[in-house]
């Protein structure tokens, strides 16, 4: 009987151990589960000698051709974002892209336009020159080439850069377009006093490098109202760039004011209305054109806004699909520890950095799924129905980003935009196989 104990003892002690050894392999986290998804949903592309090719870049085409709109949402001074954009739109204006949106003012985009149109990369680096003359972003050598290159696929003295932002250096140029125009005494007066504080403003930025001393960030909108209140029967342009400048004004005001959401709602206002503006005028007068947009990734993500607000991605698909269509938009993030091009403000000049905006630092589970070399993309429409995502603890940055986009495009090995400057020395535009 002792034995027979001993021996069922031996059997309980064998079965409690038995599951911990032989136990069954923990089910998939959700990470887990949304790196093996987004690996069977990648493609890769390559940049060889500034020409893209592979079955990535194949199937952005592919995607532009049929959209209405195609939203490019990038972490802003990656080199090699702009000339992606520049070649993509080269291979779809033959499919109807006449439009390229960009995150400046009307006034400012359409004076690039003209510079570009007229005189190319020349023409630009003369507009530099001047006081205000370069916008936030387009500073960067590469994004210089992009304007260059887009304005000169599409013929014709038509504007094709439309801008939709405000405008945070340009005042100087805004205030000498008005100047240009016929106007009251007292208007004028007006804005004499609107210059003057303009102009001690940018003064005081050149001698202490303060971001108050950029105009946008530290100016009474009540100078611009004077002039307004002083111009009646001023002309629709005349009115557009004092929206401008009251506006940019009151943005930057409410985020010095540490109101941040009211200064982000206010400028998303802002950019739905101008975009507006732009589509009405061109779908009044024939077919509606594609229109590609090259934007920081909170402007076109489709919903809520990484600010929380309701931007131009939220927009912009209602529109496609009003006009019986759909958009496509692509998140584009350097490569894990690459560096960007970030504005220093108290010289305004670009520098290597960290990503500012850091819009890659949530994904760590898409990230996980890029090739070991070239650009990885990867279609996150499938992954909307992994299992699993979308409950309350779910990165919701990571959600968002799979909800709000169509495809995330990893560059690896990506690099920091350069400085564009009069002196840069730029190789012609390679003649890339399509």
């Amino acid at each position: 009987m002792a034995a027979t104990w001993a021996v069922r003892l031996a059997m309980i002690m064998a079965l409690a151990v038995l599951p911990a050894a032989a136990q069954e392999t923990p089910p998939p986290t959700l990470d887990q589960l949304l790196t093996t998804a987004a690996t069977g949903q990648r493609s890769v592309m390559t940049l060889t000698n500034g020409c893209f090719s592979g079955p990535a870049y194949d199937r952005l085409i592919a995607e532009g051709q049929t959209a209405q709109f195609f939203l490019l949402g990038e972490e802003h001074g990656i080199a090699e974002g702009p000339k992606l954009a520049a070649s993509l739109f080269r291979a779809l204006k033959p499919a109807g892209y006449q439009h390229l949106v960009i995150e400046i003012s009307p006034t400012m985009a359409t004076l690039l336009d003209a510079r570009l149109h007229q005189g190319g990369l020349a023409g630009l680096s003369a507009l530099y020159a001047e006081p205000g003359g370069e916008p936030a972003f387009f500073g960067m050598r590469e994004e210089a080439e992009m304007l260059a290159a887009v304005r000169s696929a599409v013929p014709g003295a038509k504007p094709v850069l439309w801008g939709v932002d405000y405008e945070v250096l340009g005042d100087r140029q805004l205030i000498k377009a008005l100047a240009a125009m016929p106007k009251p005494e007292p208007a004028r007066i007006a804005l004499s006093t609107l210059a003057a504080a303009s102009d001690a403003a940018w003064a005081r930025h050149k001698r202490t490098g303060e971001i108050s001393g950029i105009f946008s960030f530290g100016g009474d909108p009540q100078l611009v109202r004077a002039v307004r209140d002083a111009w009646p029967g001023r002309s629709a342009q005349a009115s557009a760039i004092l929206k401008t400048l009251e506006e940019t004004l009151e943005i930057n005001a409410l985020f010095l004011a540490r109101q941040g959401w009211l200064s982000n709602a206010r400028r998303a206002d802002l950019i739905r209305s101008n975009f507006i503006q732009h589509w009405q005028a061109a779908t009044g007068k024939g077919p509606a054109p594609r229109v590609m947009a090259k934007m920081g990734a909170s402007h076109l993500l489709r919903g809520r806004s990484t600010t929380e607000v309701f931007d131009l991605g939220a927009l912009l698909p209602e529109v496609a699909a009003l006009n019986g269509g759909h958009s496509f938009s692509l998140l584009v993030v350097p490569g894990e520890g690459a560096l960007t091009a970030v504005n220093d403000p108290t010289t305004l000049t670009y520098k290597p950095a960290l990503a500012k905006d850091g819009y890659a630092k949530d994904l760590g589970p898409l990230m996980a799924a890029a090739a070991g070399s070239g650009f990885t993309l990867i279609d996150l429409r499938p992954l909307r129905a992994t299992r699993g995502l979308g409950r309350p603890t779910t990165n919701a940055s990571l959600l968002r980003t799979i909800m709000g986009y169509d495809m995330l495009l990893i560059m690896t090995g990506s690099t920091p935009s350069g400085q564009f400057s009069a002196t840069t020395q730029t190789p012609p535009a390679p003649a890339c196989p399509r």
